[in-house]
């Protein structure tokens, strides 16, 4: 009806208002030609909208290549007032997916592009995480500063205090400050810088510095992110000098190995905490090499291009850990390498130091201890055929043929040992084949000759008197099973530690009376006494590379040692990285919480120094160590 009325209207002034028509029909045809347009602009605004939230939820979820293909293909149209944040957003994303040149270039379009945007705060604090992924902490610090001023909400400078005090601690050169100080008038931007320097005066060994710079400062200026560290840096300016020292660590943080690297994480701070010392601090940079080989690579590159650091500690796992020493090679800085018992790695560099033997050697030092030591001959092995096995073994048998023992036997075993049946059985055959040889040697040789005899013509019944073959018990193959056997000295058991059980079960039934001789993984109470294993393993003896019974978490121990070594090696006076390794590899002699670390000239820095320990009435007790060649016992206690 109302459109209706409408028409009438129009049809009845058609002529007296021809014009005023005219105007009123173009008018309608503009409203319909704009309507369109803005439900166009509407509808495509939800559309966008819609997707910036999804590359937003693909990007929180950590799927950033999904994301950017969202994201570049958005960028494909005009955005409008989108523009801003579609490209901010792809330059994060690009970022995540580690694409570090390509950041800068976008990140440098956008500043040319949007220079007074609300998002340019959020340029410069990526341009602050790649200076600081490439170990460039003056330049991060710089733009830190910078997104800093340009902070428009809580939650950015929340979260870009937070990247400005851990800068702070990787100890920004002076003259950097010095040079922000000049041209920096906000308060709050002058005040981080203060306290940036009074860090450096601290780390560099000058608590008077430190007070004066602080002294620059009112309480009430601090800002309250900022507090905490404006009252440590107080405290610390009263100390006495103190030497830092900083080392780099690579540990897989993230990744399937991330649990291992965190252990070790906890280790470090344990030792931290746990020792006292005034005149000495370390500064740890910590890289996360994400289980990765490349990444290992990148992570060694950059620790030893960076001057202040004089040493590395890691990798943990023995591939990442090769790789690593391959990267120091020809290099001066020192690498500790406190997991890895890969055979050769220490011979790599004259650089590198492995805190934790090789396999070589402790195959070595058990044959040796039996040799040595025990004095047993007839010695037999029973192990994992795999590499960690036939590592042992190998050290085991060079040493014992050097030392002129005797290995009668050699036995492997493929996967998990349920069932040894057969290897048992044929070490039995071997023990069984050595007493009969025993027995007919012992006739002659246990017999008094005088050589007047032989001037005589004697009867054999006039020289032998043997009793009736009747009235011996003889010795045969199918009985022999349930008779114990001591004619193979001792049996050398290198296991997994899962393989324990099952070896330890199995071993009674055969009726071995020998010597056993294990590696670490026998370093379990658990397992030893229980009721069908601990009786027949009474005197066990343990070769192993600590000294800490039921271990659970052996990465953890390796930290805890490693950081006390380095504690023990650094003085006040040197410890560029030259003097560090001359140090270390002069080092006579380390007793850790769990393990002693020692270097000899026969094996350049190569840690020797196993423990040997027994067991004995349900509970493992420590002997003494090998050092080198040399078993020393340990205070108090007779080897």
């Amino acid at each position: 009806m109302k459109l209706f009325k409408v028409r009438k209207v129009f049809h009845i002034l058609k002529i007296d208002l021809l014009p005023q028509s005219r105007f009123m029909r173009n008018t309608v045809l503009i409203l319909f030609l704009i309507v369109p347009v803005f439900g166009q602009n509407w509808f495509q605004s939800r559309l966008i909208q819609k997707q910036l939230d999804m590359a937003v939820e693909h990007f929180n979820e950590d799927r950033f290549a999904t994301a950017e293909t969202i994201l570049n293909k958005l960028l494909e149209k005009p955005l409008g007032a989108y523009e801003s944040t579609a490209k901010i957003l792809l330059l994060k994303t690009t970022y995540a997916l580690r694409k570090t040149d390509k950041t800068k270039d976008m990140g440098r379009e956008f500043l040319q592009a949007f220079p007074t945007d609300q998002y340019v705060k959020d340029v410069f604090l990526k341009f602050g995480d790649i200076f600081i992924d490439e170990e460039n902490f003056g330049s991060a610090f710089r733009m830190y500063i910078r997104a800093r001023t340009l902070a428009n909400d809580d939650e950015f400078l929340t979260l870009i205090d937070e990247r400005l005090i851990k800068t702070i601690q990787l100890n920004i050169a002076p003259e950097i400050v010095s040079e922000l100080l000049m041209v920096e008038t906000v308060a709050d931007q002058r005040t981080i810088c203060f306290l940036a320097k009074a860090f450096n005066d601290i780390a560099s060994g000058y608590p008077d510095e430190c007070a004066l710079t602080l002294y620059e400062l009112h309480p009430e200026q601090v800002p309250v992110a900022y507090f905490d560290l404006y009252e440590k840096l107080l405290r610390a300016s009263y100390r006495p000098p103190m030497t830092t020292v900083t080392v780099g660590v690579i540990l897989p943080l993230t990744g399937d190995k991330m649990m291992a690297g965190n252990s070790f994480l906890r280790g470090m701070y344990k030792a931290i905490q746990s020792i006292n010392n005034r005149n000495q601090k370390i500064a740890f940079i910590i890289k996360d090499n994400r289980g990765s080989e490349i990444e290992t690579i990148r992570a060694v590159n950059a620790l030893e291009s960076n001057p202040a650091v004089k040493a590395i500690i890691g990798p943990i796992s023995t591939t990442n850990a090769l790789v690593a020493a391959n990267t120091v090679q020809g290099k001066n800085i020192p690498l500790l390498v406190p997991s890895s018992t890969q055979d050769g790695l220490a011979s790599l560099g004259n650089n590198i130091y492995q805190l934790n033997s090789n396999l070589q050697m402790r195959g070595k030092i058990a044959a040796r201890y039996v040799a040595k030591t025990l004095k047993l001959d007839s010695l037999a092995i029973l192990a994992p055929a795999d590499k960690f096995g036939r590592a042992l073994v190998d050290g085991f048998v060079k040493e014992a043929d050097l030392l002129g023992k005797k290995i009668v036997a050699v036995e492997w075993y493929l996967g998990i040992p349920t069932d040894l049946k057969r290897q048992f059985k044929s070490l039995r055959k071997v023990a069984y084949s050595l007493v009969k040889n025993e027995e007919s040697f012992d006739e002659y040789l246990g017999m008094e000759f005088d050589s007047l005899d032989f001037l005589f013509e004697l009867s054999e019944e006039g020289l032998f008197d043997i009793p009736e073959d009747e009235d011996q018990e003889v010795l045969t193959a199918s009985d022999s099973a349930e008779i114990d056997l001591s004619t193979i000295q001792a049996l050398y058991l290198p296991v997994h530690p899962e393989h324990l059980a099952y070896i330890g079960t199995q071993f009674p039934m055969y009726h071995f009376n020998t010597q056993v001789v294990g590696n670490e993984s026998w370093l379990d109470l658990d397992v030893l006494n229980r009721s069908n294993i601990g009786p027949h393993m009474d005197g066990l003896a343990i070769i192993a590379g600590n000294y800490s019974v039921n271990i659970k978490d052996e990465i953890f121990q390796q930290a805890l040692d490693c950081t006390k070594l380095l504690y023990f090696i650094f003085n006040n006076l040197d410890n560029g990285r030259i003097s560090i390794a001359q140090r270390l590899s002069n080092l006579y002699e380390f007793h850790g919480d769990s393990e002693i670390v020692s270097f000899s000239n026969a094996n350049p820095n190569l840690n020797t120094a196993l423990q040997v320990l027994r067991y004995k009435d349900d509970q493992i007790t420590k002997t003494g160590f090998f050092k080198g060649d040399s078993l020393l016992s340990l205070q108090g206690i007779a080897p």
